[in-house]
């Protein structure tokens, strides 16, 4: 059985009543959010409360909680905290983007219905950095520790004999042009 928060609902009753929700839903049931974590582990607080604002059903959202990222230079996991708010217009189609307000962010309601999953999970991803990154590269430790002797073992140096061969190279022509020397002498 699937949640009540998982569930699309008609917006206009929700407008109407002033319907508001609190919610506890597990980061795992994001699903255009885990792609992004690094763990799936916790859970996201929202508030929603929905009314009318200049024509459009509005749902006013705050969201909080952590998540775990995965920092892009040193690959560990990264606590990121989430703490947003937004004031969303539920529009029924895109025809309807350029008559919401500044003021207001349109979300596009399908056929009038929303999960109030879907309208979290937006606020969830807009929190979300491009590029997670521990604030401090100072923070960020290499993944495995390697002593002197492992890292010069494992670094590989694909042009590191071109000097060798070009030396020898070298030789050889200075050879071939002595020997092509002598022969122009003698004749």
């Amino acid at each position: 059985m699937s949640e009540a928060w998982s569930q699309p609902r008609d917006v206009e009753p929700l407008a109407d009543r002033q319907a508001e929700f609190e919610l506890a839903i597990p980061v795992a049931e994001f699903p255009r959010v885990r792609a992004r974590l690094g763990s799936t582990t916790g859970t996201v607080r929202g508030h929603v409360l929905f009314r009318r604002e200049s024509g459009f059903v509005v749902a006013a959202l705050q969201v909080s909680g952590a998540v775990e990222l995965v920092c892009q230079r040193c690959l560990r996991g990264m606590p990121w905290k989430i703490d947003g708010s937004a004031v969303v217009a539920l529009i029924a189609n895109e025809s309807q983007v350029d008559r919401v307000p500044e003021h207001l962010e349109p979300m596009l309601a399908q056929g009038g219905r929303v999960s109030l999953r879907d309208l979290v999970e937006e606020e969830v991803m807009l929190s979300l950095p491009i590029v997670a990154l521990h604030e401090e590269a100072v923070g960020c430790k290499p993944l495995v520790a390697v002593g002197e002797d492992d890292e010069e073992r494992n670094v590989q140096r694909p042009f590191a004999q071109l000097g060798e061969l070009l030396k020898r190279s070298s030789e050889a022509s200075s050879a071939c042009e002595e020997k092509d020397n002598g022969r122009s002498k003698k004749s």
